[in-house]
């Protein structure tokens, strides 16, 4: 084998290397002086890059405790002094608009009631809605039931 240049070396170092790869630079090393000496100074060199920057970091910097930003808390504020009590009036106004049906269904009807059904015979979709028969039903508050057709 050739003797080792320095980026070959650095790679060796920084084990860069497969493991036939590094056998084979291990025993060039043991019989070249010459390489031995290049890893030693090249390993010295890096040692001393090492030290100095450990060096330039004297204290582990304090990291303070989080403190949320002030827009969060404003938002907040908007939320608890207008968007929730605005959400509950408009849920009660809701429950006091739709609590007729619901009474409705449990009290009995005294007035006329009035429902719109569409036959299940076959409607043509070209036909005006005048040509078709008009079947009026009514039922009274005693049950009794009275039809009409209008043609």
């Amino acid at each position: 084998m050739n003797c080792l240049n320095e980026e070959q070396i650095q790679q060796y170092l920084d084990d860069e290397y497969g493991k036939e790869e590094k056998e084979a630079i291990g025993q060039h090393m043991e019989h070249c002086l010459q390489c031995r000496e290049a890893l030693t100074e090249q390993r010295r060199r890096m040692l001393d890059i090492k030290q100095s920057l450990d060096l330039l970091v004297t204290e582990h910097p304090v990291i303070p405790g989080f403190k949320p930003p002030l827009k969060i808390n404003r938002n907040r504020l908007i939320v608890t002094k207008f968007i929730l009590p605005l959400a509950v009036a408009a849920s009660i106004l809701l429950i006091m608009l739709l609590r007729p049906f619901f009474d409705a269904e449990k009290t009995p009807v005294h007035g006329t009631n009035v429902q719109f059904l569409v036959s299940s015979g076959e409607l043509d979709a070209n036909k005006p809605v005048t040509e078709y028969p008009l079947t009026i039903t009514v039922v009274a508050p005693d049950g009794s039931i009275s039809q009409s057709t209008i043609n």
